[in-house]
């Protein structure tokens, strides 16, 4: 065999062993049982079958199929496998993500919490779409755009502000020239003579404060004297209260059995009333039927009193005959 096929053939079992230790650490994580779970992404951003899996940033499983979802083909179906004792949960989240700038995408698979319930073998994992660099790209334009316009209107802003200062160190200048501080000093020598002119008035001021104050102390005192006369005449007011309290509460209480027993006699007079409610009508049919009686009886008394003598009334008298007249035929 010549040197050439023999380096070739080297050559050849190298990467053969070179092949197989790399198949062998991709899957040693997976030695043992794992479970099947499904996400979906818009941007499936360079996944592909046969790539890892990570767990919290340590190796998990691998993705086994990458396809367009069949009920939205905008999307894409990542289906891959993790060992069973992860615990991926409802609030876990599965991404895109790389361990560098220039390192080779792979699926991320972002821890929830350990109270969280499970998700069941086969089931969705919610996803959260990756920030592309095409993404940053246009955030990082569209911040230095804000930022030029920020700037010239910053620069505009600053124009103002030192055309601002320099009016106002111009005003300065001028406040502090040498006719300006001649007529500080003499509006100073000014205030010092009206403040002598003045300082007798202002003693006396100060004097009749001072009295003031004095009397205000002695209103205090007279105020506080008066308080506590007003503190003694409230406990006597107090005690007076408490003495009459009981004699109070008796005759309270003989008013308030008083008025019970008055409630229940109306409330047999009631009773009364409503058991010989038809004989009281009768009677007062009565006594009405009585009362016209009486009153005819009355009328007639006036107009024919001989009633009461007699029986009944003696005939009326005849009027005798006029003289010369003929007595009527009978």
């Amino acid at each position: 065999m010549s040197n050439e096929a023999k380096v070739g053939l080297l050559v050849i079992l190298v990467l053969a062993i070179f092949v197989t230790t790399f198949i062998v650490v991709a899957n040693v994580q997976l030695t043992g049982e794992t479970s099947t779970y499904r996400t979906y992404f818009a941007y499936i951003g360079g996944l592909d079958e046969g790539n890892v899996v990570r767990f919290g940033g340590r190796k998990a499983g691998i993705i086994e199929t990458v396809r367009p979802w069949s009920e939205d083909m905008t999307k894409s179906e990542v289906v891959f496998r993790i060992r069973a004792e992860i615990p991926v949960t409802q609030d876990s989240v599965a991404t895109i993500a790389s361990l560098s700038a220039l390192g080779q995408n792979y699926l991320e698979v972002l821890p929830g919490t350990i109270d969280s319930p499970r998700i069941e073998p086969g089931g969705v994992v919610p996803s959260a779409e990756a920030l592309t660099f095409a993404d940053l790209t246009r955030k990082v334009s569209d911040v230095a755009d804000s930022a030029v316009d920020l700037m010239t209107r910053v620069d505009g802003k600053m124009s103002v502000v030192v055309d601002n200062m320099l009016d106002l160190m111009a005003n300065l200048q001028e406040l502090t020239g040498e006719e300006n501080q001649r007529n500080v000093a003499r509006m100073l020598e000014n205030t010092n003579a009206l403040a002598e002119e003045l300082r007798p008035k202002i003693d006396e001021i100060t004097t009749q404060l001072s009295d003031t104050l004095d009397e205000v102390k002695a209103l205090a005192e007279d105020s506080r004297s008066v308080a506590q006369h007003a503190d003694t005449t409230i406990v006597n007011a107090n005690r007076t209260v408490e003495e009459t309290r009981e004699p109070i509460k008796s005759s309270l209480a003989e008013l308030e059995g008083t008025l019970r027993d008055a409630r229940l006699v109306m409330g047999d007079a009631r009773a009364l009333v409503l058991a010989n409610e038809d004989d009281i009508v009768e009677i007062m049919t009565n006594l009405r039927r009585a009362s016209e009686e009486i009153s005819e009886l009355a009328s007639d008394l006036r107009q024919r009193p001989w009633i009461l003598l007699r029986s009944r009334p003696r005939a009326d008298r005849q009027v005798p005959p006029v003289a010369g007249s003929s007595a009527p035929s009978r």
